[in-house]
């Protein structure tokens, strides 16, 4: 079975249910902005799992 989960968007929206705004920059969500700091994708994947959010790839 092929699963077609975005990890990215599962950490965006983890951090969302934890009360984090998070918001992307751009059309490409390449890009996201959690106060006034703008994150990469990989960055926004790695902060959701060092909160225990999302599990480690």
């Amino acid at each position: 079975m092929i699963d077609d989960a975005d990890p990215v968007l599962d950490a965006v929206d983890a951090l969302r249910a934890a009360g984090i705004a998070v918001a992307p920059i751009g059309d490409d969500l390449e890009r996201w902005q959690i106060g006034d700091l703008i994150f990469s994708d990989v960055d926004v994947l790695q902060l959701a799992e060092s909160r225990g959010l999302v599990e480690a790839a």
